[in-house]
């Protein structure tokens, strides 16, 4: 599949003409509300996440900088697209929110409660897909890997970067990350039992608004009743699969960005017809801070 969407700044920016004309910023209203209109529900989810998917799309390279705004392309299912938008999105969650961040590694790492945290401070998420790895890190890019975060710090006696372990052991700590809304058996729960995911966090609900971690849970559940698995594997695999509370981020918003992810994937964000894409370098190292592209 192959989608190319282009969108200005002046699109970006006209979801704030509403607010002139409203007594109340369309930012203020929650769309869950009762009586809420589809179209303006769109509208406030565009208000809500316009910023963090022009961050997220550049730091994946779906996203790039053009003489008129920003320019989107992509030959993925949609699904892939939205797991390299949510991968960058963690990435900032973890490295802007030290409890976050502190979870994460500590469940990636497998350490129990008690553990000194000096050490942890030196270490920041980095995704292994994300164009801010290829740059910096290079060593550590692998967009196809079983391993979408990881953890890196400067080795304290040699200059070189490393990742984190898990502990007492010589293997790295990795989380997967999945954005998918059905198949969490065959795509989520076979793969952590077979051994292929490590950790999981499963970021979506399901169209019955159910988490999918939840869903995972109870299918690992009833292998357990089925005496498909024993308590042991039970036990372990329950613990490789979360959803994003368990790392202190909000359920509602994840799914609310996703919702904002598939109408700016399918064109919905009135698309216009610009120049074409910019040079991935040109567009590498930047990031939308209110309302503006500006360097890191």
């Amino acid at each position: 599949m192959s989608k190319n969407i282009s969108i200005t700044f002046e699109e970006l920016n006209k979801a704030d003409m509403i607010s002139i004309v409203s007594p109340i910023p369309i930012n203020f209203l929650n769309h869950r509300s009762p009586g809420i209109s589809d179209e303006l529900k769109k509208k406030i989810l565009h208000e809500q996440y316009k910023s963090r998917i022009v961050s997220d799309g550049l730091e994946t390279g779906h996203l790039s900088l053009t003489d008129n705004g920003y320019k989107f392309n992509s030959k993925q299912s949609f699904s892939s697209f939205a797991g390299f938008v949510f991968e960058a999105y963690l990435v900032d969650e973890f490295n802007l929110k030290r409890t976050a961040r502190l979870r994460a590694f500590q469940w990636a790492t497998e350490r129990s409660e008690g553990w000194s945290t000096k050490a942890f401070d030196e270490y920041k998420a980095v995704g292994t897909g994300l164009l801010s790895t290829k740059n910096k890190y290079l060593a550590y890019y692998e967009p196809q890997s079983n391993a979408d975060i990881i953890f890196l710090r400067k080795n304290p006696l040699q200059d070189i970067m490393e990742p984190a372990l898990i502990y007492n052991q010589q293997v790295s700590a990795k989380i997967q990350v999945k954005s998918i809304k059905y198949r969490f058996k065959e795509e989520i729960v076979d793969k952590v039992l077979s051994g292929k995911y490590l950790r999981v966090i499963t970021m979506l609900s399901d169209h019955n608004g159910r988490p999918s971690w939840v869903i995972c849970h109870n299918i690992l559940h009833h292998m357990l009743r089925t005496n498909s698995i024993t308590p042991d594997v039970y036990a372990n695999a329950i613990g490789r699969i979360q959803g994003p509370e368990y790392l202190d981020l909000n359920q509602h918003y994840v799914d609310d960005y996703y919702n904002y992810i598939f109408h700016w994937y399918n064109g919905l964000e009135s698309p216009t017809k610009h120049t074409d894409e910019a040079v991935e370098q040109e567009i590498t190292g930047y990031k939308y801070v209110n309302n503006v592209l500006v360097p890191i």
